[in-house]
């Protein structure tokens, strides 16, 4: 698992307390931060966009009841995978007493292996957050675009010139990388 350093622990359990103490944008802040990792999961098990809708408004639903029984802050993300996906399967068993489900397509208790992916994923969504918006924009159009675009494509979009491209990127892929290595990664 991800051993989160001091600032990130700190950021983390400082959200939880003012959750906790019921702020309104502390709240709006987790949902924020975690709401495409919960949303990630019913996604993942082809779940419609209704079901899925469903399934985060319960999910943080639970989170808002149960917060203060969370024993390790440091897994709040593995807590948030766990139970989405058991709210997954309570939404498919309530969906099987009207449609017969594929015995396939049923979901088991996700693997320490998968938890660890998800939560990895989530620290670089958390991460890119953390950079200046030039870098992260830049990121976004080369990286996390459908199409990978070419050179020309991103200059003119980011209203660049296209010889910066690259050694904006290397510096914005350094800034990441001590951004990950800050959050354990």
């Amino acid at each position: 698992m991800a051993d989160f350093s001091a600032p990130a622990a700190q950021d983390e359990h400082e959200l939880i307390q003012r959750c906790l103490r019921g702020e309104q944008g502390a709240w709006d802040a987790l949902v924020e931060r975690y709401g495409r990792l919960v949303y990630s999961v019913p996604a993942k098990m082809g779940m419609t966009a209704s079901d899925a809708d469903d399934v985060f408004q319960t999910v943080f639903g639970i989170v808002l009841r149960k917060l203060d029984t969370l024993r390790d802050e440091s897994r709040l993300a593995a807590w948030l995978i766990r139970t989405t996906y058991r709210e997954c399967w309570r939404n498919r068993r309530r969906a099987m007493q009207y449609t017969p489900v594929d015995e396939h397509a049923a979901a088991s208790e996700p693997d320490e292996a998968e938890i660890e992916q998800l939560e990895r994923r989530q620290i670089v969504r958390e991460a890119l957050c953390c950079l200046d918006a030039k870098c992260r924009r830049l990121i976004e159009v080369l990286f996390l675009q459908a199409e990978t675009p070419d050179y020309q494509a991103v200059a003119v979009t980011l209203n660049m010139p296209i010889g910066s491209i690259g050694p904006t990127r290397a510096r914005c892929f350094k800034k990441l990388e001590t951004i990950l290595r800050d959050k354990g990664l």
